[in-house]
């Protein structure tokens, strides 16, 4: 069985570090090696649905692909707050939770 450690995340800046940083809105997670592969791959998937929502920025009558594009990435976003509050610590459970995405 893998051994879980403690990490901090940071959406904004999309990093995940064993050490907190001042100053950093971050997420105290206790996560395995595995665990901390799939975040990262949500944080790939989620910036290649924002680059192609970004796309349709220059296409304004094509609103039906630019939704579609813009759910896959708010789809990517909530996967990653969800799996930040299964792997988080209790601080980082109730933060989420003030956040209104959990109840």
């Amino acid at each position: 069985m893998e051994e879980r450690k403690s990490y901090f995340v940071s959406i904004e800046k999309e990093e995940i570090t064993e050490v907190s940083i001042p100053d950093t809105t971050e997420f105290e997670i206790k996560a395995t090696d595995s665990d901390i592969a799939e975040l990262n791959n949500l944080f790939r998937e989620k910036n290649k649905r924002e680059k192609k929502a970004v796309e349709f920025l220059a296409k304004p009558f094509n609103e039906w692909g630019a939704d579609d594009e813009r759910d896959a990435y708010d789809n990517y976003l909530t996967s990653i707050y969800n799996r930040l509050y299964q792997l988080g610590t209790l601080e980082t459970k109730q933060k989420i939770e003030r956040m209104g995405l959990k109840e």
